[in-house]
């Protein structure tokens, strides 16, 4: 899913559900809802390479140039 998609859904839960606007958001340790953790950082970008993320603020200690911006990390 890309960012747009995301905020495209977000925009049309909270028009379905304004109430969720004042409440925490959690995320699930997996796809099977096995455990929740609270959502504390800024979303950012990065590199994903399919097992770890490189934040952009990392690049230049990894290497990496803006070319290797693929992923945005919610949390």
């Amino acid at each position: 899913m890309t960012l747009k998609e995301f905020i495209e859904n977000l925009q049309k839960f909270v028009e379905e559900n304004p109430k969720a606007l004042e409440l925490e958001v959690v995320t699930s340790k997996d796809d099977e809802g096995n455990g929740y953790n609270r959502v504390y950082y800024e979303p950012s970008m990065g590199h994903y390479d399919g097992d770890d993320f490189t934040p952009h603020s990392q690049f230049e200690d990894w290497n990496r140039d803006d070319d290797d911006l693929n992923s945005v990390c919610l949390n």
